[in-house]
């Protein structure tokens, strides 16, 4: 998934693997060990980039999207 580091690549990237719409992506959450959800941005994505293993949740609500990487 990590091509590019800043949070609108990552969507497009989503969107194309997994054959959503761009634009139905509604969030995109970080989940680390502890439980604490976190709202990713373009400094979390770049963080983030350097992790090889988490795991992929999304969560349809509304025709919106949430995707949640939680941390291995």
């Amino acid at each position: 998934f990590y091509k590019c580091k800043k949070l609108p690549c990552f969507l497009l990237q989503i969107s194309e693997k997994y054959g959503l719409p761009e634009e139905s992506i509604y969030k995109v959450y970080k989940k680390c060990k502890r439980g604490i959800l976190v709202n990713m941005d373009n400094n979390i994505i770049q963080h983030y980039s350097n992790h090889m293993a988490f795991l992929l949740d999304m969560v349809e609500a509304e025709d919106k999207v949430q995707v949640i990487l939680k941390e291995l």
